[in-house]
């Protein structure tokens, strides 16, 4: 009998990923239209559509209260004065287009997108919704229910206490430490009150819009010159104070009892878009927990089995960024989880990270950038973004090898400045009668107890 053949296995060598290509968006044409509105055009004619970004400085953090400024954005798409809801929505497809309005804390972004063919038709269904707003009763009352159904069902989850105290714990009273609005302030906040902060801050002076697509440039800023002229208002900024954080060196615990797991949420009060240390701590961030490689994963995830997915996180405001770490770890081993959190946060603030790693990082975040910059949509965006922080398209050029120039003794000192245990503040939500007593032999605790719907 012969003896059985055996084959050799010979696994193939992953090639080593090469450096990300370099990223070239050409000159972009810039122009300030009679009215003072800021604008630029990239062509960018991959497919025949065109995207439009406009921001205005409107964000929760800009106008007498939370309530405003979330009715406000849900108002503006509510209908004109000479069309109603569902012809707005009309005229958006009869276009081949789409049309949203989000804000954040600054701004107010009004994202448009329409066939090229119909690029100035778009201009002037833009300007029209944007500045004659008629915030109907009926429409604004069912905005007004919705917006509180949400709220009702977001405040049901821990994550959005965590969130929302961990806001208030950094920012104190600043307007970026606001919580989300309590049901009888959105009850309170009328058509009146929805058309004076609009006529306060839809100002063209201090808007911005950017064009990106299958355009001609010089074209385009002629349309939009003629679709927006009506867009008038005084030259006056609408500006958010100056941000001095805070840190909290006690754990504040939000008691919900009877939850199987507790959110653990620390964060802190980081450097803006553009600021020298930004990219540094960006590289920083990622190394913790910004891919499925990374440190936090590889310890709560891998070897402990504390978590699924823990992460870091990065908001970014205009005068700052709130940058931190969250997940979510079974009740009975909260404390242990948030020791090797602090671990992790030390390690990284104390010794450099290694080349390999640094090496990996750096591709990753050069790569999801380019990627996200291949899309006409993801260029208007990324575009309107650093506007906003007074950059331009030389930023986005640049970035991979802003992260490329990053040395492992700057990594460390952004980390250590920003990301030390010592600089954030730390919010946790869970059971505290089953989590609370061994946390509270690593670290000062303070117990509060969930109050509800109602911010306080």
């Amino acid at each position: 009998m012969s003896a059985p053949s055996r084959t050799a296995e010979v696994s193939p060598a992953v090639p080593r990923p090469g450096p990300v290509p370099p990223l070239r968006l050409g000159r972009p044409t810039r122009a300030k239209l009679d009215n003072g509105l800021d604008v630029m055009v990239v062509a960018r004619p991959s497919v025949p559509r065109v995207e439009l970004r406009l921001t205005v400085p409107a964000g929760a953090a800009i106008g007498p209260s939370a309530a405003a400024s979330e009715l406000l954005r849900a108002g503006i798409l509510l209908g004109t004065k000479d069309l109603n809801q569902e012809e707005v929505s009309e005229a958006i497809q009869r276009l081949g287009g789409s049309l949203q309005i989000q804000q954040d804390h600054d701004r107010l972004h009004v994202a448009a997108s329409a066939l090229a063919e119909a690029e100035e038709e778009l201009y002037r269904l833009v300007c029209t919704i944007i500045t004659e707003p008629a915030f109907p009763g009926d429409e604004l009352e069912t905005e007004r229910i919705k917006l509180i159904e949400g709220l009702r069902t977001a405040r049901a989850t821990p994550q959005f206490l965590a969130g929302e105290r961990l806001q208030r714990l950094v920012y104190g009273r600043h307007p970026y430490g606001r919580p989300e609005p309590a049901e009888a302030a959105i009850n309170q906040t009328g058509r009146r009150q929805l058309a004076s902060l609009h006529r306060a801050t839809f100002l063209p002076s201090s808007a911005q819009v950017t064009v990106v697509g299958d355009v001609e440039p010089k074209r385009t800023v002629a349309r939009l010159r003629r679709a927006f002229a009506g867009w008038a208002g005084p030259r006056r900024s609408v500006k958010v104070p100056p941000v001095r954080a805070h840190s909290r060196p006690e754990v504040t615990f939000i008691d919900r009892p009877e939850l199987v797991q507790t959110v653990i949420m620390l964060g802190a009060s980081g450097p803006a878009i553009g600021h020298p240390e930004q990219i540094p701590l960006t590289l920083a961030s990622a190394v913790l927990g910004g891919s499925f490689s990374s440190r936090l994963m590889a310890n709560l995830r891998e070897d402990k089995g504390y978590t699924y997915s823990p992460h870091t996180m990065s908001d970014a405001h205009l005068r700052d960024s709130l940058l931190g770490a969250s997940l979510d770890v079974r009740t009975e081993v909260t404390a242990a989880a948030y020791v090797e959190v602090l671990y992790e946060l030390g390690r990284l603030a104390a010794v450099e990270v290694g080349p390999d790693e640094l090496a990996e990082t750096r591709n990753y975040l050069a790569g999801v950038r380019v990627i996200m910059l291949q899309t006409q949509a993801g260029l208007a965006s990324s575009l309107s973004q650093v506007r906003a922080h007074g950059l331009d398209h030389r930023y986005l050029e640049g970035y991979s090898d802003r992260l490329a120039a990053v040395t492992p003794a700057e990594l460390r000192r952004a980390a250590a400045r920003y990301l030390s245990p010592t600089n954030l503040t730390t919010v946790m939500v869970g059971d505290a009668a089953e989590a609370a007593t061994d946390l509270a032999r690593v670290v000062p605790v303070r117990i509060r107890r969930s109050r509800g719907d109602t911010p306080d």
